[in-house]
């Protein structure tokens, strides 16, 4: 797919030392809703590339100004390309269209700066992050997929089985609106991209979801066995009790710890688990939330990820 270049420009972020250029890259310039990237670049050669995805419900556009990883990267030398897929904010990353489209564009990325054979770093927030566990899986498996170097994600929902008994738990005994309406909304959604409940679909939620406990086999998360991975997760139960009306069994926390676990148990050191504790913050809402872009630090993670 021939992708056109819409906007590329110089400014000065504050905080930065320099300044740097920016683009939008619209893969179908007949749709500016989706399927677009917008890549950050460093002065000077770039070192290699992040790729990062953000959440469900977001736009490049706002992961950028939530996050502060562009401006870490940057600085380092890395080309930083903050991606949407064919459906927008409403991608579910992890279906097969997705994660075609993400290889792609990772491909695409890697020809137009020259970055083949450099390192590739992949990460994500929410169900971006999901998709990033979910890429790293089968570019794993698959030689022909670029592959990254290593992963992280924020938050991530990777025991789909887990995350739709929990939407169904939240429907029908939660209290709070905003929590009720999003079990709803995920509920349906999760029965169109696995083709129905984990009842019936077990097969298919095993066979897309990044982690799945109750698959013994394990078949996607032995794909992670020599991948450093870093799931960061701030399991902050008050706030979650008082505001959402949502316990253990509903956060993503317990995925995160269960696959990094797993991954240790088979000899994965470089599977690392970071709880955090008072960060969540969303910059433009303005206001508390532990599942949040902020929970990722920058330069930590980029310390971590820039050692692979």
């Amino acid at each position: 797919m021939k992708a056109t270049t819409l906007l590329s420009l110089l400014f000065i972020v504050p905080g930065f030392v320099c300044a740097q250029k920016t683009g939008t890259t619209f893969r179908n310039t007949k749709d500016s809703s989706a399927n677009y990237y917008v890549t950050v670049e460093p002065v000077g050669t770039p070192k290699g590339l992040l790729v990062l995805l953000p959440g469900f419900g977001e736009l490049p556009e706002s992961a950028y100004v939530e996050t502060e990883l562009p401006k870490e990267a940057t600085q380092r030398g890395l080309v930083t390309a903050i991606i949407t897929l064919q459906q927008g904010w409403q991608s579910f990353y992890i279906d097969e269209a997705s994660q075609q489209t993400i290889g792609e564009v990772i491909r695409e990325i890697q020809d137009r700066y020259k970055l083949a054979g450099k390192k590739l770093y992949l990460g994500g927030f929410s169900l971006g992050g999901s998709g990033a566990v979910r890429y790293a899986e089968r570019a794993s498996a698959h030689a022909a997929l670029p592959k990254p170097n290593a992963v992280f994600a924020g938050d991530p929902p990777l025991d789909f089985v887990r995350f739709y008994e929990a939407a169904l738990h939240q429907r029908k005994y939660g209290k709070v609106a905003v929590a009720v309406n999003e079990a709803s909304f995920l509920i349906d959604r999760m029965d169109k991209e696995f083709g129905g409940p984990p009842t019936r679909k077990f097969s298919q939620y095993v066979a897309l979801a990044p982690y799945c406990r109750a698959d013994t086999m394990n078949s996607n998360a032995d794909l992670l066995k020599n991948m450093p991975i870093r799931l960061i997760s701030e399991p902050d139960l008050v706030w979650q009790l008082t505001e959402r009306n949502r316990d253990l069994y509903d956060l993503n926390t317990i995925d995160c710890v269960g696959l990094i676990n797993y991954l240790r148990t088979t000899g994965n050191m470089n599977a690392v688990f970071v709880p955090t504790s008072g960060k969540g913050y969303r910059k433009q809402q303005k206001n508390r939330n532990p599942h949040s872009w902020s929970i990722i630090d920058p330069k930590e993670t980029l310390d971590w990820l820039m050692h692979f």
